[in-house]
């Protein structure tokens, strides 16, 4: 498994107000890739970390909740450990803050989307969170398009990591 950290503004621990640990898939099929649509940026299908779990068990929670599908550690590989200090976050609640954001990555075969056993949260169905299989090279250039959403930039940014790290892996 690879590890990256960004650190651009060279932030040291002291300086973050919120710590956060996430888990994210990278889905393919053939040349595409699973995004999800949430608040304005894409992702990759994952979420946060909860209290008292692994990251192997959220990544399993996350993926049913969001697909509908059961998927397995067996049918999943860490790829990626992504480390990311990000200097004035603009939050949701109006707030700017320093954060780090440590993210595993996880790869594996997309198996399909099961609409009766999704099930997702109040924000996610306001912020109309959905799914879509897209070719990679869609992926990659969505990832470098101009936005008025102020934090784009960051998910743009492990995007663009995730992408540079699939492609040696692919070689």
């Amino acid at each position: 498994m690879e590890n990256i950290i960004i650190n651009d503004s060279n932030l040291n621990n002291d300086e973050i107000q919120k710590f956060g640990n996430k888990v994210r898939a990278i889905l393919l099929s053939d040349n595409k890739i699973l995004v999800s649509h949430y608040g304005g940026v894409i992702l990759l299908p994952g979420g946060s970390i909860d209290k008292g779990e692994t990251a192997d068990d959220a990544i399993i929670r996350e993926l049913k909740e969001e697909t509908g599908i059961v998927y397995d550690l067996n049918s999943l590989k860490e790829l990626l450990l992504l480390e990311f200090y990000q200097p004035n976050y603009p939050t949701r609640r109006d707030e700017v803050i320093n954060r780090l954001v440590r993210t595993k990555f996880y790869f594996g075969q997309y198996r399909g989307i099961d609409l009766k056993n999704i099930n997702r949260t109040e924000n996610e169905i306001e912020d109309n969170f959905h799914l879509d299989l897209i070719e990679l090279d869609e992926f990659a250039s969505l990832t470098n398009e101009s936005s008025d959403n102020p934090r784009k930039k960051y998910f743009d940014r492990e995007n663009q990591e995730v992408i540079r790290v699939l492609k040696k892996v692919r070689n």
